[in-house]
């Protein structure tokens, strides 16, 4: 439901960046301590504590809980890494589509995320990265598709590794925000795009920075709000 009363230019920028300076907390965290990004949002807005501030597209609002929520390296990493995409995603409600976002956002992951973390952690496997230049190439179902089944082969060995929670959450927030669109296509999109990262992560090493990939993600989401004209856009200039 559109809230035509929101106000973006009232948002308290300085308010919103001393509850950031405490970090971000995974989960929703404690209103007057460390708090989730929507949390934080309600927080600024004088609403209720909780992680829906009522202007925020339900898909947008959907992949930021899954990016805040993913294995960030500290609180203070979570908050400069969704700091900018806090303010951007204001009074998107109503003027960003969920179903657009959802299939800008999956094919961002495909063609941009996957290829990265393929050259990143399997650049001496040939077959994948053939796999990620078809992703880049492409943006499709099928590229992200043959890219999974191609990574399956050489995950085993780094399962353990620290690096596979925190680049596949990179992927999976693609996913949370595909579930929330009404199109079944687009949410099929971002599920491959999450398979292809769940296979691929696995096989990151030791050298791998945690924060990399989620820092990533957000600024591809940064780039489809500013895209599709939400007005917290209008923020970040002020912001800085």
């Amino acid at each position: 439901m559109t809230d035509a009363k929101f106000d973006v230019s009232a948002f308290d920028v300085k308010e919103f960046d001393r509850i950031l300076a405490c970090g971000l907390s995974f989960g929703i965290g404690d209103r007057g301590g460390r708090v989730c990004i929507e949390a934080a949002i309600c927080q600024v807005m004088g609403l209720p504590h909780g992680d829906d501030p009522g202007c925020v597209t339900e898909s947008v609002r959907r992949f930021k809980i899954r990016l805040n929520d993913s294995q960030w390296s500290s609180p203070k990493a979570r908050a400069k890494g969704l700091h900018d995409l806090g303010l951007a995603q204001l009074g998107s409600m109503g003027v960003v589509e969920d179903q657009e976002f959802t299939k800008r956002i999956v094919e961002k992951t495909i063609r941009v995320l996957i290829p990265a973390l393929f050259r990143d952690v399997l650049k001496d496997e040939p077959k994948c990265l053939e796999a990620a230049k078809r992703c880049e190439d492409e943006g499709t179902v099928e590229a992200a598709r043959n890219a999974r089944d191609v990574a399956r082969g050489y995950n085993a060995a780094y399962a353990a590794d620290a690096a596979y929670a925190a680049a596949y959450a990179a992927y999976a927030a693609a996913a949370a925000a595909a579930y929330a669109a009404a199109a079944a296509a687009a949410a099929a999109d971002a599920a491959y795009a999450a398979d292809a990262a769940d296979a691929a992560a696995a096989a990151a090493k030791s050298k791998y920075k945690p924060d990399y990939y989620l820092n990533l993600s957000a600024k591809l989401a940064l780039e489809t709000l500013r895209e599709l004209k939400s007005p917290g856009i209008v923020l970040l200039d002020g912001a800085r």
